[in-house]
């Protein structure tokens, strides 16, 4: 059966069209309220907001022919997902050019403010928009939740267009007050494998939650901090699924002596004060180790794909 070579940019132009009444629609709407209520809405806010939203979901589904065209089945065209640890680990490091020396194109996404760079490191003027803009455990369920479509119309489908996707919780996943919160922790993981299981023909590297210092987090905070990076790197937790690998950035950052006064928190060596960001030293010693981890993560993924 013949395939209009129209229809792409057909749907395009309809996708853009409807957003662009929607948004017209909605403005409308609570300017009417407002009128009619007498009560101030912030609407110049919210314009502002809805503008820069519909502006970024314009713009990454007018891109998303350039993004797929990446992925070419041989898993090169990775997006790594993150906040300021992650970012530092990139912008300190050489992290990206390990990674494009073994193949790899690595697109970044930071907080919604700041987007998506591309695999150059430029910024490309949009983002995803993930959800309440929020990386640790429950948004991260919140995102795996989302429906994916063909075009990056939310956040998941903005990942899902590449073929690696490599993410991590900020630090603040690691704030656990007791041990309820623990299991609950579990089982927002548990939703997040549940729709890897669904997508085996992508891979996914999870990145174990970067550990607290010891002035922001005691001892059974850190304790339970461990059991979440030990259970994520447990055959329980990841099961037989041979699109899922986990790289244990807690362990890595975290100091592992029992007699420390910062045990299972973040090692003093790669500590500046009460910051909770790992040094640029410690990231310099972790970039080396998860790119390497990447590479063959996805040379064994290739491999089982034969």
């Amino acid at each position: 059966m013949a395939t209009n070579p129209q229809s792409p940019k057909r749907s395009r132009r309809i996708f853009l069209a409807v957003v662009g009444g929607v948004l017209a629609l909605a403005v409308l709407g609570l300017a009417a309220f407002r009128l009619i209520s007498g009560k101030p809405l912030g609407i110049r806010y919210f314009v502002e907001v809805q503008t820069w939203r519909a502006a970024s979901l314009v713009k990454a589904v007018a891109h998303a022919r350039d993004v797929q065209s990446q992925s070419k089945g041989a898993y090169t065209n990775v997006i790594f997902l993150h906040h300021s640890v992650g970012d530092n680990l990139i912008q300190q490091t050489d992290f990206r050019a390990q990674l494009a020396n073994a193949g790899l194109s690595l697109w970044d996404h930071d907080y919604n403010y700041y987007g998506l760079r591309d695999s150059a490191g430029n910024s490309t003027g949009y983002n995803y928009f993930i959800p309440d803009d929020n990386t640790d455990p429950d948004g991260l369920a919140a995102l795996f939740s989302q429906k994916v479509y063909g075009l990056p119309v939310n956040a998941i489908s903005g990942l899902m267009q590449h073929e690696v996707i490599v993410f991590k919780s900020c630090f603040t996943g690691n704030v656990l007050g007791d041990d309820p919160q623990v299991e609950q922790v579990k089982g927002y993981y548990e939703t997040v494998r549940s729709f890897i299981a669904a997508h085996p023909e992508k891979l996914f590297i999870l990145l174990t939650t970067p550990p607290l210092n010891s002035s922001e987090a005691d001892a059974a905070m850190g304790v339970r901090a461990r059991s979440i990076a030990d259970w994520l790197m447990s055959a329980e937790f990841k099961g037989d699924l041979p699109n899922l690998v986990v790289f244990d950035l807690y362990d890595r950052l975290a100091d592992g002596d029992p007699a420390s006064p910062q045990y299972n928190r973040l090692r003093s060596d790669y500590l500046e004060g009460s910051d909770n960001h790992p040094t640029a030293r410690a990231n310099q010693d972790v970039a080396a180790e998860l790119s390497a981890f990447i590479v063959q993560s996805i040379q064994d993924f290739r491999s089982r794909q034969e």
